[in-house]
């Protein structure tokens, strides 16, 4: 989207933001709307909250629209078209659904997660580590099984210039990033893991822990449980 059309679309979104944009996804820091503008469909996401917790968040969409600038030639990324009033990121629409909602018609599942590991590496290779792959919410499923990596809000980015602490981070989040490939390609049966895929596999000691609270959490409430009744 050129600049002029961002300034024409500012003009316009100030008369239809509260009433043309149909929801996409909400979560408890933001959510995202469908607009069918003069200028073509576009996904705007904007920050909720209070007074002070709406500026911190505004400020991560700052931050977000940065991210973006790095992915601008990575397959499997949806295209950021501007950002509007430095608090509204507008993205290129993409139909589909989420992984959460759709990993169960999944036709091909070898295939997804090949591709979807060519995309997390071009990511990496460009100095992006995504950091919430894990959230099946964050992966999103177009037409022909095509997934996309979505919301880059809590990314992380290595620094051009070198520094050994940035760099460490870094490497310690990618790693993360192809650990939740892992656990969303075995749905965490780990004892199914390739020989290929065992390598890649190196959870870190903060992800053990957390997955040992997480285990002791959902024996304490008897989730397991409450979800085959639910089914």
């Amino acid at each position: 989207m050129e600049l002029k059309n961002l300034e024409q679309l500012r003009s316009w979104l100030r008369t239809e933001l509260d009433s043309s944009g149909r929801p996409l996804g909400k979560g408890y820091q933001a959510s995202i709307d469908l607009y069918k503008s003069p200028f073509g469909d576009f996904a705007l996401k904007r920050v909720h909250g209070n007074f002070l917790f709406r500026r911190l968040r505004e400020a991560m969409i700052r931050r977000e629209f940065s991210v973006y600038q790095y992915l601008l030639d990575v397959p499997g990324i949806p295209k950021c078209l501007g950002l509007i009033d430095k608090k509204y990121l507008l993205l290129e629409h993409l139909p589909g659904q989420t992984f959460r909602k759709y990993e169960t018609k999944l036709q091909d599942r070898d295939k997804f997660f090949k591709d979807l590991f060519t995309i997390v590496k071009a990511m990496h290779q460009v100095g992006v580590a995504h950091g919430d792959l894990k959230r099946k919410d964050n992966i999103l499923v177009t037409q022909g099984e095509q997934p996309y990596v979505i919301d880059f809000g809590t990314a992380y980015l290595r620094k051009d210039r070198y520094s050994w602490w940035n760099w460490w981070v870094f490497k310690r989040i990618v790693q993360t990033d192809y650990n939740a490939w892992i656990k969303l390609k075995y749905q965490r049966r780990f004892e199914n893991l390739s020989p290929a895929d065992a390598k890649i596999y190196n959870p870190l000691p903060e992800e053990r822990i957390a997955r040992l609270i997480r285990i002791i959490w959902q024996k304490l409430t008897l989730r397991r449980l409450r979800v085959r009744l639910r089914s």
